[in-house]
């Protein structure tokens, strides 16, 4: 039996928690049902809001102060700083939420994360 990637990497990757080689989405943020390589099943898949949170807050801490930057080091014109910086943190929301809903999958799969049910109270 084959070890199984870190959870970083196969995120990363966008890669099967379990086998590192399928793809995890089969679309932009849609889970595939099951992994073409290994036949992991990924129905139950749902890393929840927590990869938009990550985003935004890295964007964020991106984009403000690039704003600053722009509006007032490079004194560029007001309409056109914030246009830079409105294409900008698209982009990289754009560009960073698939890693991340794939990172946060991968931990939970790794660490068997699932949701609360009532039998869980004790």
């Amino acid at each position: 039996m084959t070890a199984r990637p870190s959870a970083w990497a196969a995120g990363l990757k966008l890669r099967c928690p379990q086998c590192g080689k399928g793809e995890v989405f089969q679309g932009y943020l849609k889970f595939r049902d099951t992994c073409r390589a290994c036949g992991a099943d990924f129905k139950a898949a749902d890393a929840g809001d927590g990869p938009a949170v990550f985003v935004i807050l890295i964007v964020g801490a991106i984009v403000a102060p690039l704003l600053i930057v722009l509006q007032h080091g490079l004194d560029l014109p007001g309409w056109l700083a914030l246009t830079l910086t409105l294409l900008a943190a698209v982009v990289l929301s754009l560009a960073l939420l698939p890693p991340f809903k794939s990172v946060l999958f991968a931990f939970q799969w790794k660490h068997k994360a699932r949701e609360a049910t009532s039998d869980d109270i004790e």
